[in-house]
């Protein structure tokens, strides 16, 4: 994928004299590259993104040199790294999906090369497992891992991967066997395997075993810091908020997520900290959705602070600027500026201490330009001319890095749905790998519009009748913006969700349809359909 990207999402950079030196950076690094000095090249480009890790062009000019020198995982790593800053940003998902499999092929030519039962050949197979896995190829990746744990049957990170394969084929049971029992004296390891079975047991909806499982894990190892995350789900879902978002702090413990934290000067606001007259800068953490759920909290701070700026994906930017017209937006710390103090929005519950969904700001808490609403109108009923109800849906989340398929909603299952006579209108943005044989056969029922971002999608959203969506980030928006919504939901569910039957604590607008067995959907579908009829009483 070497050459140039046209649909390159803007990027916001305040200060010129930091947007001169990036160019000038990225200039370096293309003539270096063209004088076939690679390395010097990625030295150019390490320090523009030292300047602003979230500038996109050299995140993206640096995947590309990887991919050049046949560099397959660092490729994918940094594509990855892009779709992490933009995760709507086609170029970067093909990309990313093309070095996945040039990986792939690169592993197979390796594995032939590799001496039979060496350790040599154990790792090579890991790395072709993991990469099927991510290419959502599970059988072929059980087979590669099988062949890794063949060659090193005691090695953990092998077995972790086994499970997790399992889990994508919906075998639980068999991947909880991928945990047996260490003998004692490894407390470490003894502490890895109860988190592992904790997560297992979450999502075979085994609730209490799963806490247990997490407690155990941190019993044996005090500063485990995911074991102590996934307790603190665990009592979010059960309703223990206090309890939990304390809990939930643990999270900056763990190493992936404080390489992620924003790198700010100023210190982290903590509890009790006095932030009338001071500049607090929040920053979004995670995904799309947890950035739209938790930015109900934004507009308490704004009563509180003398000046607040927002750090988030530059894709969510124009829907929360116009939703907080008296906050600052930004897309990195550097372009925040001075500022006393920093948060995390996910952190807002428990620094605020609104520890329950129902003491905070409730939807809508987020603006559509009427303008844009009216719009959508106009092209709808162009596209659409029988006025039949108009309902927007999502049935997959992201298709890279961590996909949670279990989340996602096969295309085919959707079929009795789309039956009805509605019409419906595609918010998905990317149609998952598993469902393109489906989507040639119903695509038809599915109108594809295109969206420029995500104050454009809620302004869509705002011109539809419901919104029908899997847990994704489209469910946040809808519920953000107190428009009806349906949430055809996994059996384990997540922590967000509660362990109502049909209530979110979260939005009053969303109703939600539990599995009641693992894995199958069609149950869920048939009760979606029930609700539709009975909303739209002409169907």
């Amino acid at each position: 994928m070497a050459g140039q990207h046209a649909k390159l999402p803007a990027m916001i950079i305040s200060d010129p004299a930091i947007l001169a030196r990036l160019m000038g950076l990225m200039c370096e690094a293309i003539a270096l590259r063209g004088a076939g000095q690679p390395e010097a090249a990625l030295a150019a480009l390490d320090q523009a993104l030292a300047l602003d890790e979230q500038f996109l062009p050299a995140q993206m000019q640096r995947a590309d040199l990887f991919e050049q020198e046949g560099r397959w995982e660092d490729a994918v790593a940094a594509y990855e790294a892009c779709l992490d800053i933009a995760p709507d940003f086609d170029d970067a998902r093909s990309a990313h999906r093309l070095a996945l499999a040039s990986l792939a092929e690169h592993c197979r030519s390796q594995l032939d090369d590799a001496a039979p039962g060496s350790l040599q050949q154990a790792d090579i197979a890991r790395t072709l497992a993991q990469t099927l896995l991510k290419l959502d190829q599970a059988e072929q990746a059980l087979a590669a891992i099988d062949l890794a744990l063949a060659q090193a049957p005691a090695q953990l990170a092998h077995q972790a991967l086994r499970a997790d394969i399992l889990l994508r084929l919906n075998r639980h049971e068999e991947a909880l066997d991928c945990y047996p029992a260490l003998e004692p004296g490894d407390a470490g390891a003894a502490a890895l395997q109860a988190f592992n079975r904790g997560d297992i047991l979450w999502r075979m909806g085994q609730v209490e075993a799963a806490q247990a499982s997490f407690e155990r894990a941190s019993q044996l190892q005090a500063d485990f810091a995911q074991a102590r995350v996934g307790r603190a789900h665990l009592l979010l879902m059960q309703g223990d908020f206090r309890q939990g978002w304390a809990e939930h702090e643990s999270r900056f413990q763990i190493a992936e997520l404080a390489r992620r934290s924003i790198q700010a000067d100023s210190p982290c606001w903590r509890p009790g900290d006095e932030v009338q007259g001071k500049h607090v800068l929040l920053w979004a953490e995670q995904g799309q959705g947890d950035t739209l759920q938790f930015a109900r909290y934004i507009a308490v701070v704004v009563q509180q602070a003398a000046q607040v700026t927002l750090c988030a994906p530059a894709a969510l930017l124009p829907l929360l600027a116009q939703s907080f017209p008296t906050i600052d937006c930004v897309t990195t710390a550097v372009q925040a500026g001075p500022h006393d103090l920093h948060a995390s929005l996910m952190s807002l519950p428990w620094l605020l201490d609104l520890p329950d969904p129902a003491q905070g700001p409730q939807p809508p808490y987020l603006r559509i330009d009427a303008s844009r609403v009216q719009a959508w109108h106009e092209q709808l009923d162009g596209l659409l001319p029988e006025r039949r109800p108009r309902i927007g849906i999502a049935w997959a989340g992201r298709q890279y890095a961590t996909i949670h398929h279990s989340r996602d909603l096969p295309l085919a299952e959707l079929a009795p749905l789309l039956d009805l006579p509605a019409d419906f209108v595609s918010l998905q943005k990317e149609i998952p790998a598993s469902d393109l044989a489906s989507h040639a056969d119903l695509g038809h029922r599915l109108h594809a519009v295109a969206l420029d971002d995500w104050a454009d999608t809620a302004a869509l959203v705002g011109a539809l009748d419901l919104i029908i969506s899997v847990d994704t980030a489209v469910v946040h928006l809808a519920g953000a913006l107190d428009v009806p919504t349906l949430l055809p939901l996994r059996l384990e569910g997540e922590w967000r969700w509660g362990l109502q039957a049909s209530r979110s604590d979260w939005y009053r607008s969303v109703q939600l349809f539990r599995q009641t067995v693992r894995g199958q959907w069609a149950p869920v579908v048939q009760a979606l359909v029930a609700a539709c009829r009975a909303r739209f009483t002409q169907m």
